[in-house]
């Protein structure tokens, strides 16, 4: 589950990229979204440092907090680094999300997918590929682990919708993580033929390990992006 204040400025962007907080007035202040929100103040300029970070807003001494004039132009591929809730939640303010099931078996892991995973050998595992698609828009291509014994039942309606929802709200598994390695790379065919991309584009691809509360690894996962639509924004909290 996410900390609060990032639950808050998820719900609080939402709420400007639909427009719904007029872009000439400064934002409610801190006190009335800490009660809006029942929550303390520090935790709102928590979220609003969040907000400043990924250039969504500014503050004026003395006169509030507003939101930048050029914020509808951000980028709508893009995604934070530390972000591991999944295309439908990263995306469901931007447009609708759906999903291709390209593939979709049991098999067992290699040892770099056991490594990855902390499994066995002889332990199972879901290997799916999906298109995720924004809007009818292909975005991103994903070729996907999970450990059958820790997510059982998946099914490909699943794929179709969102893992991550039946993971969370099914199962109530709690995840708590990510570890990711972000690289530049050529197309390869499955690339060329779902995300549209010519041989000489270059490719985003993003390895990660997503994590239960508990440290056991929930899903390893390659995500690749055509090169104009995928972006990572990282935020340093500290």
């Amino acid at each position: 589950m996410a900390a609060k204040y990032i639950t808050i400025a998820r719900e609080i962007k939402k709420r400007i990229m639909s427009q719904q907080y007029p872009a000439h007035l400064p934002l409610p202040d801190q006190f009335a979204l800490a009660q809006e929100f029942n929550t303390s103040r520090m935790t709102i300029q928590q979220a609003m440092r969040q907000l400043i970070v990924e250039g969504l807003v500014y503050t004026r001494q003395g006169l509030g907090t507003f939101i930048r004039k050029n914020f509808l132009q951000l980028s709508q591929w893009d995604l934070p680094g530390s972000d591991y809730f999944g295309a439908t939640k990263t995306w469901e303010n931007v447009g609708t999300v759906t999903s291709q099931v390209i593939k979709f078996e049991l098999r067992f892991p290699d040892e770099k997918e056991q490594a990855s995973l902390l499994i066995d050998a002889d332990a199972p595992v879901y290997d799916f590929i999906r298109l995720r698609l924004l809007d009818g828009e292909p975005v991103s291509l994903e070729f996907t682990l999970m450990p059958v014994q820790l997510v059982p039942g998946l099914n490909k309606s699943h794929l179709e919708s969102s893992v991550f929802r039946y993971v969370q709200e099914t199962l109530a598994l709690k995840l708590m993580g990510s570890w990711r390695v972000v690289r530049a790379l050529k197309p390869n065919e499955q690339d060329q033929r779902y995300l549209n991309c010519e041989p000489g584009d270059p490719v985003l691809e993003v390895e990660q390990v997503v994590y239960l509360d508990d440290g056991t690894p929930l899903e390893y996962a390659h995500c690749h992006y055509r090169y104009d639509h995928g972006g990572i924004i990282v935020v340093n909290h500290g």
